[in-house]
C-alpha cells in the first residue's frame, strides 16, 4: 500500500464523521472496522490481482497502514452506529454512501 492507499483509507475512516453519537465503539470494535477499512481499500486497489508469491509483502503493507492510522478517530469520533455500519459496508463507496449518514 502506498502513501496514496493510506490516505484513501483515512479519508475512508473520516468520511464517516458527522452523525451524532450514539455510544462509543470499544477498542476491539475499532480496530476490527480500521482492519475492514484497510481490507476494502486494498480490494479497491485490486489486492485480489496480487499473486501468491506476493501476498506477504501485500499483509506487511496492510499492518504497516494500520500501525500509521491507528484507532484513535475512532474511539475519539465515531459511533457505535457508524461502526456497524462499516463493517457491514461490502465497499468503500457503499462505506462512503451508507455509513456516512448513519
Amino acid at each position: 500500500m502506498t502513501r496514496t492507499a493510506l490516505g484513501l483509507a483515512l479519508a475512508a475512516a473520516l468520511s464517516l464523521a458527522g452523525a451524532a453519537c450514539q455510544g462509543k465503539p470499544s477498542a476491539g470494535e475499532c480496530d476490527r472496522v480500521m482492519r475492514h477499512v484497510v481490507d476494502l481499500e486494498a480490494a479497491d486497489s485490486g489486492a485480489g490481482a496480487v499473486p501468491p508469491d506476493q501476498r506477504a509483502e501485500l499483509e506487511a503493507r496492510k499492518k504497516s497502514v494500520l500501525q500509521s492510522i491507528g484507532t484513535q478517530y475512532c474511539r475519539d469520533e465515531m459511533s457505535t452506529a457508524q461502526v456497524k455500519c462499516a463493517l457491514e459496508a461490502k465497499t468503500l463507496a457503499e462505506l462512503s454512501e451508507k455509513c456516512e449518514k448513519s
